[in-house]
């Protein structure tokens, strides 16, 4: 009765190993997901785990990141916009200085009156007296020194001294007037006609300056006094521009730029009069800038 039960023991362990083999022959991801626990695990694993998920948090190594657009440059202004596009955004220009001496005396002869660059007119007591100078200073500036815009700086240094012959009080009085000449070879062209005269402008042309004063002083009977006056001012729109060469003047544009690529000439003229005044210094300093 014991060799039949060894058999069957042994029938039984052939059995139980044929089955092992089989389950080793699976696919090893088969027995995995067999297994409860472990196919739960790989059921809840988070995503961001995943290999198969990138990483948006950071660029890729190696991939440039690209920057924001520049914003576009700003277009060219217009008169509207700005009154003088021509010169807007250029940087100023020191272009020259010089002084005119302008002296009212009774006496022109003396030896101060007599140097080179000294201006003089004669006074007469209480006499008005009338003064006009030309060429009393001058700055004669190199082609294309400035692009489109010519402007000055103008400063006065007035020594007046006052005098009252009679025995009535008087009122003292001064008036000067200074203007620019401007000189070009491309205003010798004979087409080109001055507007103020009706006449070709042979070469210059005459501009005002906003910088005329007067003064006025009330003086007693027998009375003398001497007064300093000191003041500065600078021209706005400029003495000489290209806009006012074609607006003012007729130029074209072609001939107002070529008026800037030439040389030019810049003289002081000073006229006036004065009352009650026999003697007095009259010294105007003037800078040129531009753009």
């Amino acid at each position: 009765m014991r060799k039949p039960r060894r058999y069957l023991a042994i029938g039984a362990l052939s059995a139980a190993l044929a089955s092992l083999v089989a389950y080793a022959a699976q696919p090893s991801l088969q027995r995995v997901l067999s297994t409860p626990h472990t196919a739960a695990a790989a059921t809840d694993r988070p995503q961001s785990l995943s290999p198969a998920t990138p990483d948006t948090a950071r660029p890729p190594v190696g991939i440039p990141i690209p920057l924001p657009p520049l914003p576009p440059a700003p277009g060219t202004p217009t008169r509207k916009d700005v009154g003088d596009p021509d010169s807007f955004g250029r940087p100023l220009k020191w272009l020259g200085v010089t002084q005119a001496d302008i002296y009212l005396s009774e006496d022109c002869s003396l030896p101060e009156y007599q140097r080179a660059g000294a201006h003089c007119q004669q006074t007469s007591p209480g006499q008005t007296t009338f003064f006009s100078f030309q060429d009393t200073a001058s700055i004669t500036l190199p082609g294309n020194a400035a692009h489109s815009l010519l402007c000055y700086w103008f400063s006065p240094l007035l020594g007046l001294a006052y005098e009252n012959p009679g025995a009535e009080p008087v009122t003292a009085q001064l008036r000067y007037r200074p203007g620019l000449t401007i000189e070009s070879e491309v205003l010798r062209d004979p087409s080109l006609v001055d507007p103020g005269t009706g006449l070709p402008f042979d070469g210059r042309l005459s501009t005002a300056m906003s910088s005329s004063e007067q003064f006025h002083a009330t003086l007693l009977g027998f009375e003398q006094r001497y007064e300093s006056l000191r003041d500065s001012n600078v021209c706005i729109g400029g003495f000489l521009t290209r806009s006012s060469l074609v607006d003012t003047y007729g130029l074209t544009e072609a001939q107002a730029r070529e008026v800037f690529r030439k040389p030019i000439t810049i003289r002081l003229d000073v006229s006036g009069s004065a009352r009650y005044i026999p003697e007095a210094s009259l010294t105007f300093g003037l800078r040129i800038v531009g753009d």
